[in-house]
């Protein structure tokens, strides 16, 4: 696949690194994968999901396909599944701290973002860039709607948070904080077109000092993705990011130069 990616990590200003990453590519199935957990409270969810997110996603998409196609499940029927199952399984093995996430999908002219927390998928795009995912945060009026319908509270404690304890409201693990920090994923379907050039993850570490057009414009001037995700990085600590920063930069311009859309199309859950 006429895809390159660049990757960047720092454990920032903290005590330990807590995030994890992934990259697969499947070649003879058409298929690439990026990921980035950004673990809170420990490491073990992060690492954890890194490691079996993607590969259960694609255990169940192969398997779907062997099936008649009118019986077939969506894609994005499946990647909720593999999140909640991923959860599920953190859970069972008694692990304690939580993990955000954002997982990028290719498969031919189609995509998927999906994340839990505040992760972003941002694409580059003709007008500049476009974020794939939404920071679930618990003053959104639907989740502190959800939270509180099942009993739960967002309390200030300098952020908004979840029984005023985490400043997102939805992420793998978080055993304690069940069932107000659900694992349910916002899942995005779309197509690529020849106007999509690259594909930036990161943790909020990027995200709370770094616009989504900034970052995107710093990739387009280094124009390689692993300068591009170092100098994104960097330029995250310098403008004051003090925490764990993982980015991965996809380059899309050879994989979408010769694709027959021009333009991108995307469709929500």
């Amino acid at each position: 696949m006429d895809i390159e990616l660049g990757v960047s990590e720092s454990i920032g200003l903290r005590d330990r690194m807590e995030d994890a990453h992934a990259v697969r590519k499947v070649p003879e199935k058409g298929f690439f994968s990026a990921e980035v957990y950004d673990g809170h409270a420990g490491s073990s969810a992060a690492q954890i999901a890194a490691d079996i997110l993607t590969p259960h996603f694609l255990t169940l998409f192969f398997a779907e396909e062997e099936k008649p196609l009118q019986q077939r499940r969506s894609w994005r029927e499946l990647l909720r599944q593999a999140y909640l199952e991923t959860d599920a399984l953190l859970l069972k093995k008694g692990i304690t701290s939580g993990a955000a996430a954002a997982t990028f999908y290719i498969r031919g002219e189609i995509f998927l973002a999906a994340n839990v927390g505040d992760v972003r998928v941002v694409i580059g795009t003709a007008q500049g860039a476009r974020v794939l995912t939404l920071d679930h945060k618990p003053h959104l009026p639907e989740e502190r709607a959800r939270i509180e319908a099942l009993g739960g509270q967002v309390i200030y404690s300098d952020v908004p948070r979840v029984q005023g304890e985490l400043a997102i409201s939805r992420a793998l693990g978080d055993a304690h904080l069940k069932p107000y920090v659900t694992a349910e994923p916002r899942v995005v379907e779309g197509i690529l077109g020849k106007e999509n050039d690259y594909v930036v993850l990161a943790c909020d570490g990027v995200w709370d000092v770094l616009e989504p057009e900034e970052v995107l414009t710093l990739t387009r001037d280094v124009s390689c993705p692993q300068k591009a995700a170092e100098l994104i990085q960097v330029r995250a600590i310098e403008k004051g990011s003090t925490d764990n920063i993982t980015v991965i930069v996809v380059d899309l311009r050879e994989y979408t130069r010769n694709l027959e859309r021009e333009w991108m199309v995307v469709l929500l859950n």
